[in-house]
């Protein structure tokens, strides 16, 4: 099983429970889209109304998760109604819960089309832009970062083609998500100026320890995650060592697809010790 069939496939696990596995991640903790992304399509397993799709997601991260113990979803059916459905997911290991999940669905209705967000005019391609490595099946490239005023770009994409199911793709964009609203954070954050303008993973790890607390996304139309997506944040506060950002994610196009939330915590490493 390559790595994206394996971060969208659950197993059924008796009544509205279902079972779901990680890659291995070098970090040694489940990737927090991974669980978002599972929980999600756990949910979507058990809408059984025709025509509801996810219009969004709320998520807190309880614990860090083992990617080398699989992860158990139960779902709770909170609602099911003609135009709305919704769902709770709690997903757990044998040392309690990691995630626990609210989302909902809508049944497609007629209405205007309004975006207010803009696409960024000075944006350059993926094909121009600083190749991270993410691995897991995943292309994602670091479009742009500033400090003044702070703000992160991420293209991401699935490399492996996802097929032509709606939930798949929105579960997908549910595990792209999580890659970069900590980044957006930290560049505003006081620290990081001790960088030195140099933002890989090395030398951000020596100087924080941060972790995502909770977690949203409001999904604005169909999408395709196998295909290249703009993931743009940017910071609103910092407070103690709590940050929160938002941003939009955008085609390559141009059109707005969805709008992502993450607050973090973000603690400087003691460097005494």
């Amino acid at each position: 099983m390559t790595d994206s069939k394996k971060i969208l496939s659950l197993e059924p696990h008796g009544a509205d429970t279902f079972v779901g596995e990680s890659p291995a991640y070098e970090w040694g903790r489940i990737y927090g889209g991974l669980v978002i992304a599972q929980a999600l399509r756990a949910a979507m397993y058990t809408v059984d109304v025709e025509g509801h799709r996810a219009h969004s997601l709320h998520a807190y991260f309880i614990l860090g998760g083992d990617p080398n113990e699989p992860v158990r979803y139960e779902v709770d059916r909170l609602r099911n109604g003609r135009s709305f459905s919704t769902r709770r997911v709690l997903a757990r290991q044998s040392g309690g819960a990691i995630l626990n999940l609210s989302c909902s669905f809508q049944r497609d209705e007629d209405g205007p089309d309004v975006s207010t967000s803009t696409f960024p005019t000075d944006v350059k391609s993926p094909e121009n832009s600083r190749k991270i490595d993410w691995g897991l099946g995943l292309d994602a490239r670091l479009e742009h970062e500033s400090t003044s005023p702070a703000r992160h770009r991420v293209w991401a994409r699935f490399t492996d083609t996802i097929g032509d199911s709606h939930d798949d793709h929105y579960a997908a964009l549910a595990y792209l998500s999580d890659t970069n609203p900590m980044d957006a954070v930290v560049n505003a954050h006081p620290a990081q100026s001790l960088l030195n303008g140099k933002s890989d993973e090395a030398n951000w790890d020596d100087i924080y320890m941060a972790a995502s607390l909770d977690h949203a996304v409001w999904f604005h139309r169909a999408v395709r995650a196998d295909e290249w997506l703009l993931f743009d944040l940017s910071p609103h506060q910092i407070k103690g060592t709590r940050g929160l950002a938002t941003g939009d994610v955008f085609t390559e196009s141009g059109e707005l697809v969805a709008t992502v939330a993450q607050e973090g915590l973000v603690r400087l490493r003691d460097k005494t010790s």
